[in-house]
């Protein structure tokens, strides 16, 4: 029983040493990926369940929340100032939501938040985004638990990314890093990104076996 306590213990110790060190080798090589999580604000929409009406239901509320004020939100020429404009407009956001719900004939309550979320390596026509922690516009029908959707309300991607780089540009991104973002043949941070989400998600095992 000692010996197995030491060795759990020991594999704790050795995890949490060895974590910052991959994370600091798989990060170097991305030339400021940071800026991506910091410059965008991702836009998540959370359906009630997986039946084909639900479904369409949040394509209806993600419709209605962009048509009322994606244009508002992107008036300003940074994300800080399109965070304000959001925080300012969530209960009339919410309140759109809940009207689109209710004139489809349902009765679901819908919560509209900021908050940062956890995102795996995600794909969004032609965009690319790497795993990690963004802040999100959350979008909650009901009990939010059918197959989600999202997109980049800020920069303003959400309806077409054929101008993503122009867009990208104008929200402040590098050369280097609107390529990162958009380009297929940036095969390195594809591989990058994925090891960032493997490295977390093998930590959170770690943590799971020895809680």
């Amino acid at each position: 029983m000692k010996q197995y306590t030491f060795i759990k213990h020991f594999l704790i110790i050795f995890s949490a040493l060895l974590l910052p060190v991959l994370m600091l080798f798989v990060f170097l090589p991305l030339h400021d990926a940071s800026a991506v999580y910091d410059g965008v604000i991702r836009l998540h929409v959370l359906a009630h369940s997986d039946d084909e009406e639900d479904q369409k239901l949040k394509l209806s509320v993600r419709d209605a929340i962009l048509s009322a004020f994606g244009e508002t939100i992107n008036e300003g020429t940074s994300k800080e100032e399109a965070e304000e404009k959001m925080t300012s407009l969530l209960p009339e956001m919410e309140a759109l939501a809940e009207k689109t719900v209710k004139e489809s004939g349902y009765s679901h309550d819908v919560a509209v938040s900021l908050c940062r979320e956890y995102y795996p390596t995600r794909e969004y026509e032609g965009m690319r985004l790497p795993a990690g922690e963004y802040l999100s516009l959350r979008v909650v029908i009901g009990e939010g638990a059918g197959q989600n959707w999202w997109c980049m309300v800020y920069p303003p991607l959400c309806t077409s990314s054929a101008e993503a780089g122009e867009a990208l540009s104008e929200a402040g991104f590098t050369p280097s890093q609107v390529r990162l973002l958009t380009e297929d043949e940036d095969k390195e941070y594809v591989v990058r990104f994925k090891i960032v989400e493997s490295v977390s998600s093998a930590w959170k095992k770690v943590k799971g076996w020895f809680s």
